[in-house]
Parts: C-alpha cells; structure tokens; sequence
C-alpha cells in the first residue's frame, strides 16, 4: 500500500511547483483536480466507479464527485471538497467518509461538502486557475516514475497475471469459445485480489489474432488456430500488461513458428536495450530493424529498408508507459529517454492477415540503475 507520507511528499512537489509558477509568473496559482462521477450504464444501473489516477495519486480518496484544490499561498493548502454522509446513501450504497474522514484519514487540511465548490471562484479563465498542460506535465512526469512502493504493487499486479496467463493455456484447446478463456482470466484476477482486469481481455483466435484490439472473444477455437492472449489486471490501481500466443491441440506449423521465432527474438532483444540512457524511440527501432530483417528472409517484404512494406505487418509501437492507467502518461516515445523508476511494456508483433497469423508477445519491464528487471519473467515464452 501506498503510505500516507508518500502521498502527502507527492502534494508537496505539487504546491512547490505551482509556487515556482508563481514566483516566476507574479500570478498565485492553485491547482485543481476532480475524482471523477460514477456513470449510468443503463436506467438506474452504474457502471463500477474507477477514480480518476491524477485526483488519486494526489489523495489516496477514491470517491466519486470528489474535488481537490492545492493551493500554496492558502492557510489550508490541501483542500478537499466530498460528498457528505447520507443514511439514506449508506443503507443502498455503502460507507462514504464524509467531510471528518476526508480530514482525519486522507490528511486535509479542510474539507468542505462538493456543492460548496461552485460558490469558489476558479473559473478556467481565472489565472488563479491551473489546471493547464503545465501542471498536468509536472504530475504525469511525478507518475512516470515509481517509488519503490509502486513497484512492490506493479510486482504484485504483473505476478496475478502471471497465473492468470498460466491457468488460461492448460485451457486452450478446440472446441473452446475465447470467452470460456477470458472468463478463466478474469476468475483468477479477482480471485487473487486485483480489483479486475486493467483493460478489456483479448482473446483472439485464427484470424482474429491480425485484428489489433479484438475483444469480442466470441468465437470457437480450432485446432491449430493460434491463440493471442492479451490480459492483465488492475492491482490496487496499478497495471500489468502481457501477451502470450499458444496453438491449440497441435504444435505450431512451420509458417507460424517462423513468424513467432522472429517475433521472440525481436522481442528478447528490445528487452536487452531497456537501460538508462536508452531511449523509447531507439527501442523501436531496434525492433523495427530486425523484424524487418525476419520479414525479407521469410519473404514476406522485398525491401527490409522501406517502411511502408514493414508496417503492412507491423504497425504499432514496441511499447508503452505502464502505471496507473496501462496506457500510462509522463512519457513522449519520441523523446524520453528511460529512466529508473520507469515501466514499460515490450510488445512487439506482426500480422500476416492473408495467413491468419498474428503474433505478439509483451512483458512488463522496469528501469533499473543498471539495467532492467522484467517484472512478467515468471511467464513461459
């Protein structure tokens, strides 16, 4: 669990920062963030409410039409606006912590009920406004990099989808539908703890394996269909991200081994790169390179130089940020360098639709000070 000083460590970096915004600018800023609303999925039944990662990455409160104002030239600098303990929301919905619980458990300084925040005058044209792109920068650069309680939880989120993946491939076998699959996958994120998946479950059988974000999972598997797996869960807010391909009843045939075999070692490669210093962009790259090298000796591209022919069967990134959100911010892929405390996804694949062969394999890796640590490693490949 995140402590409540590191939470408390993370509101000052907030308010020293808009305090230099407002040395520098002669304007007094104030920051605000929202919790987000519970929204209606159909007539009076919600949609599960899932706290917005700004608002709780500031808080640690994790109750819908929430408010926080951080404010550095106030008396009370850590403000925070909540719904107000109702008898009547207690018996339907449960436990709210009220304006006491706001202050006593979640450490602000005042708190004060959410419909008091209209009569505060933080219009967005205000200067005393910020909540801009230069205060959302600062706190997504805080998130994209992990304390060491973060990584203790992404750990902990990356080793449930470890079984999650084990469980769902002693299940692969014709005559399945990718639903009994999925279904496995998220019995075992909930049965070890995660609040549940961190992203809708792929599993894509045949040819739906070249269809990138396929999750209608419907369909029955074959034999010797490959079967794409995409899944992880969401553990006390953080995410894994992994991707495994398997065949079902049959070992692969020569055509899909020879498009895995390129994909593995493009993949173990990119892994080797993730270092301080390196960079997202020269991690694809790399990938880019040798895959188009496997394409032109499969004979699938003629030029392994032109990247038109290489993105008809590669056409996404190597990967991407990992954190509270799974598409995690804080990071440009054009730019940023790795730094520890960094996670990233490595996600390399091709799709050879013509073929119904699609493969991808991800894992979760964490910069460290001298290298990296893949935090998925216990998944067989």
């Amino acid at each position: 669990m995140i402590s409540k000083s590191e939470f408390q460590n993370r509101r000052k970096k907030v308010l020293d920062f808009l305090q230099d915004m407002s040395n520098r600018d002669k304007t007094k800023y104030k920051a605000v963030f929202r919790s987000g609303s519970q929204k209606i999925f159909s007539n009076d039944v919600k949609y599960p409410f899932r706290v917005d990662s700004d608002f709780y990455y500031l808080t640690g409160f994790a109750e819908a039409d929430s408010i926080l104002v951080l404010d550095p030239f106030c008396d009370h600098p850590y403000t925070l606006y909540v719904q107000p303990i109702d008898p009547v929301y207690s018996v339907w919905e449960g436990h709210r912590e009220g304006l006491g619980g706001a202050m006593k458990h979640f450490q602000a300084d005042i708190s004060f009920e959410a419909d008091e925040f209209d009569d505060v005058k933080i219009p967005n044209t205000n200067k005393n406004y910020s909540q801009t792109k230069d205060i959302k920068d600062f706190v997504h650069g805080l998130r994209s990099i992990k304390s060491e309680s973060e990584i203790a939880l992404m750990r902990k989120s990356a080793q449930i989808a470890v079984q999650a993946h084990r469980v769902a491939k002693e299940h692969i076998e014709p005559g399945v539908y990718e639903y009994e699959i999925e279904a496995l996958l998220n019995n075992v994120f909930r049965s070890q703890g995660a609040s549940g998946w961190a992203y809708p479950a792929i599993v894509a059988s045949g040819k739906s394996t070249c269809i990138l974000h396929y999750t209608v999972n419907n369909k029955i598997i074959q034999k010797g269909d490959l079967v794409l797996i995409d899944a992880g869960c969401e553990y006390e807010y953080y995410a894994s991200d992994i991707t495994r391909v398997h065949c079902a009843g049959i070992e692969m045939n020569r055509q899909q081994k020879d498009i895995y075999d390129v994909v593995l070692s493009a993949q173990k490669q990119a892994i080797d790169s993730v270092k301080p210093g390196f960079s997202f962009l020269e991690s694809h790259e790399l990938t880019t390179k040798l895959m188009a090298e496997g394409l032109a000796d499969l004979g699938y591209i003629k030029d392994k130089h032109d990247p038109e022919q290489i993105k008809k069967y590669y056409m996404h990134g190597t990967g991407h940020s990992l954190g509270m959100d799974v598409h995690d911010v804080g990071v440009d892929k054009k730019t940023t360098k790795y730094i520890p405390g960094m996670v990233t996804t490595i996600e390399p694949g091709l799709y050879i639709a013509e073929k119904n062969i699609g493969v991808r394999i991800e894992d979760d890796v964490l910069v460290t000070p001298f290298g990296h640590e893949v935090l998925t490693q216990g998944l067989e490949k």
